[in-house]
């Protein structure tokens, strides 16, 4: 689907459901049943590795695919889908496959529950078999305590993800968590996967996957960030410029107090807010579960900037949209 096509299908989305009539719980768990399955070819990046990960630098990307399908497992629930995913050169061998049961939320939205294989091989391609499908029993799965993601519909996609520290994922020597986000939507899946330390929240690690956009959908800006030694603003200096797209760009740098930071710009490759007509501005503390600010702007709009005193960042594009002047 082209860009075009893909921006009338959202505009048509969204007046549906402003026409419709309450929603239900139920019909969140079946609008999500109808919306996730769906193959999905992913570009997925190493964001950030404390420790580095072996043979992979931070900002490497893989082509990722996954596969997800509805399958019939009435033992397990009324909507089981089960997700297959591989590096999109290597479907033989793939390196997560999940089942999900998606049921309504106490709290609002819809709860998904993950439940891994315990042979996974033996399960290959679960999807394709409806002979393995009928002997899969309940002692060859297990769930993974704390790890159901809450997802809450907002207008055109679901939004979500885990819920405080208990998914776990301990290293060797240390005990860690899973914060995993997704968005969902017709033909739209984007996830971010970060490992915490318990003891002290420090993030470990973490990886982003998005939908593949067509580069030529990029537009490049240059980002000044200045930043005040007394915190005041009036003491704000320039400090550094980097260029970044608004695809997902991304740059990371260290203020002289030692604030390791990073800026994030995203048009219409990570639509985590409902609305994907946005220019969105993110500034991250890195190691922290939230952004230290955020700003948004209208898609095409040339500038976008952040304000917080001590800091500022102001981006603008290389190459303004400037309307043509005819005549």
């Amino acid at each position: 689907m082209n860009a075009a096509v893909r921006a009338i299908a959202v505009v048509m989305a969204a007046v549906g459901a402003c026409g419709a009539v309450a929603a239900t719980p139920a019909d969140g768990v079946a609008l999500l049943a109808a919306w996730w399955p769906g193959i999905y070819d992913t570009s997925e990046q190493l964001v950030y590795s404390r420790r580095g990960e072996p043979g992979r630098a931070e900002g490497s990307e893989l082509r990722v695919r996954t596969i997800v399908s509805r399958i019939a497992l009435p033992w397990l629930g009324d909507n089981v889908l089960y997700a297959e995913e591989f590096l999109h050169d290597d479907p033989e061998d793939p390196r997560r496959q999940v089942l999900l049961r998606l049921e309504p939320n106490a709290g609002g939205g819809v709860r998904v529950r993950q439940y891994t294989l315990r042979d996974p091989a033996r399960f290959r391609h679960l999807h394709r078999s409806p002979r393995l499908i009928a002997s899969l029993r309940a002692d060859d799965i297990e769930s993974s305590p704390g790890c159901d993601l809450v997802l809450r519909r907002e207008v055109t996609q679901f939004v979500g993800g885990t819920e405080g520290n208990a998914c776990r994922d301990d290293a060797p020597r240390e005990a860690r968590y899973i914060d995993y986000r997704v968005v969902v939507g017709q033909d739209l899946y984007w996830y971010r996967r970060r490992h915490f330390r318990v003891a002290d929240n420090e993030l470990e690690d973490e990886i982003a996957g998005y939908t593949w956009f067509q580069l030529h959908e990029a537009r490049l800006f240059t980002c000044r960030v200045r930043w005040s030694a007394n915190g005041q603003h009036a003491g704000l200096r320039d400090l550094l410029a980097v260029d970044v797209h608004d695809q997902g760009g991304r740059a990371r740098f260290r203020t002289p107090d030692g604030h390791e930071l990073a800026i994030e710009l995203h048009a219409q490759d990570w639509p985590f807010a409902a609305e994907r007509d946005a220019l969105i501005l993110i500034l991250d503390r890195i190691g922290a579960n939230d952004p230290l600010a955020s700003a948004w702007a209208p898609i095409g709009s040339d500038a976008i900037a952040i304000d917080l005193g001590w800091i500022a960042v102001r981006c603008a594009a290389v190459v303004p949209q400037r309307p043509v002047i005819s005549g």
